[in-house]
């Protein structure tokens, strides 16, 4: 076995030195191709490179792309996210809100040293964001290096002494990735831009490994859990400053435990798989916690899976003790509905008339929200959703979004073998009414806290509060008997090697095209 590890390292080395020379050449016949013999770019050396190192991957290691797609997925994600994270340019105005879960992640990293220097602030300030992706500012190399040059001069002045520390607690724990690449940054002294890039970084690397963990537990659906994970979208918010990352890995990681156990149904489960479950559930939906009643999922697993019906009964306890605890926090919100307003919203915002207005037109709402949920989940919300990038492409998704639904959908009902047969109808069933009811929630929320009195649309609900739904749902489709009369009908048997490969390299392919054409072609 550690022979084999051993030449697998060996292989992988000569493949990472090969397509790390072989870049450089075609990254200059592309420069004289198709830029006019422009000087050598960095951005577009590292594309080619991505492209030929995942390449050389799938077919040299055939074998664990056909049985261990958890590894596979783990150096897709590394690899996009890593040309993400360090191609799109180092400000924020590139994903929703970045600014602010930027300043969270800086303050936080500051528990230690209170000392913020000016460069810090820099990239939290509206003259630095607000026209940075939308209008291209600093997109052309010449202006690029300029304000990455002023930043770097910044970050020697300090701007202020933090006071007030921003310690880390159940909700801004999401934060603690980039917030140690940031600090990393600052204890090895790397410019400040470049420390900004290892912030975002430190988010891709935790998303990859949450996403790693979470497709081990699976007997069955694990290329569907990675196709999730992959998802033009996911990659690019888990390459931002967000917390959308936390919430959707952690999540993974509860839903992959639980029908990972479902789908072996005479192993026991020991208290410390459950432990693990409830805990990714819990800490999952710190940023956002109306996503709380997915825990009670949990509550569904039979009671064979079980040792003893006094653990059952512990268990069953402790996640009621979980629900409870966050639902009591949501409860005090909506009691007081002033703490949920958004200033986003305008002077027409009015949360606690909004309340009124619901309770007071209780029919009139549920139309309202149906209407609108009918729409947020149809296929061409979904076209948008999968690789709407947000300001990198311009509000608009790119121009393989079709593609990355169609081949999702695929995915969703042929990832299937005999273990999905343990899985029986009554979790499948409840993970939908979760599912519907979390997106009431979330537009609910979004009525209340953004949207006008009495509106007969609700405003502010982004797509991407569907991803850390997606997994669940699409899992449930489709089962194992449907599929093999498929296959017994067209009567063909594809290799899972060539399977999985096919659909990590699609995803990953869509990924790389998007920050080729809207952010290395625009330099």
């Amino acid at each position: 076995m550690k022979l084999a590890r051993n030449k697998d390292f060996r292989k992988l080395a000569v493949i990472l030195a090969a397509a790390a020379a072989l870049a450089f050449g075609l990254e200059r016949i592309f420069a004289v191709l198709f830029y006019g013999g422009d000087r050598f770019f960095w951005g577009r050396y590292l594309s080619i490179f991505v492209v030929l190192e995942l390449m050389a991957c799938m077919v040299c290691f055939r074998e664990i792309v056909a049985k261990k797609a958890e590894i596979a997925a783990l150096a897709v994600i590394l690899s996009v996210g890593t040309l993400y994270a360090t191609v799109v340019p180092a400000s924020t105005g590139i994903s929703w809100d970045d600014e602010w879960h930027y300043n969270c992640s800086m303050v936080l990293s500051h528990v230690i040293n209170p000392d913020v220097s000016k460069a810090e602030y820099y990239y939290a300030d509206k003259k630095c964001y607000l026209t940075t992706a939308l209008e291209h500012k600093n997109y052309d190399r010449e202006s690029q290096r300029e304000t990455y040059q002023e930043v770097d001069e910044l970050h020697q002045f300090k701007d202020k002494t933090l006071t007030g520390r921003f310690w880390p607690r159940y909700r801004n724990l999401c934060y603690l990735p980039a917030a140690f690449g940031l600090w990393l940054g600052r204890l090895i002294s790397l410019p400040y831009h470049m420390t900004f890039m290892l912030g975002r970084w430190f988010n891709v690397l935790f998303y990859a490994v949450v996403v790693f963990l979470a497709i081990r537990k699976l007997k069955s659906g694990k290329i569907l859990a990675a196709a999730v994970a992959l998802i033009p979208f996911n990659i690019f918010m888990a390459s931002s400053y967000s917390y959308d990352q936390w919430i959707t890995a952690w999540l993974l990681y509860g839903f992959c435990c639980f029908f990972g156990e479902l789908q072996q149904p005479e192993k026991k489960m020991t208290v410390r798989e459950w432990i693990c479950m409830l805990f990714a559930f819990f800490i999952g939906v710190g940023p956002k916690m109306l996503y709380i009643p997915l825990v009670l999922l949990t509550l569904f697993m039979p009671k064979e899976k079980f040792v003893s019906s006094k653990q059952r009964k512990l268990m069953m306890a402790a996640v009621l003790c979980v629900s409870i605890a966050v639902c009591g926090k949501l409860i005090l919100m909506f009691i007081s509905p002033g703490s949920i307003q958004d200033a986003r919203g305008g002077t027409e915002v009015d949360a606690l008339g909004q309340v009124s207005y619901i309770f007071a037109h209780p029919w009139e709402y549920t139309k309202t929200l149906l209407g609108f949920l009918v729409d947020y989940v149809s296929l061409e919300s979904a076209n948008r959703y999968f690789s709407n990038l947000q300001y990198l492409t311009n509000l608009q998704p790119t121009a393989l979004s079709a593609l990355a639904v169609a081949t999702l959908a695929a995915v969703a009902l042929t990832d299937k073998n005999e273990y999905d047969l343990n899985v029986t109808k009554l979790p499948r069933i409840v993970t939908y009414a979760l599912s519907f009811a979390i997106l009431c929630l979330v537009a609910t929320s979004m009525y209340v806290a953004i949207t006008p009195v009495g509106s007969d649309t609700i405003g502010g609900c982004q797509y991407r509060y569907i991803a850390p739904i997606l997994f669940p749902v699409l899992y449930s489709l489709g089962s194992e008997k449907l599929l093999n009369k498929i296959k017994s009908k067209i009567n063909i048997e594809v290799k899972r090697e060539y399977y999985n490969g096919i659909v990590l390299g699609i995803f990953a392919f869509i990924s790389i095209h998007a920050v080729w054409v809207y952010a290395v072609n625009l330099y």
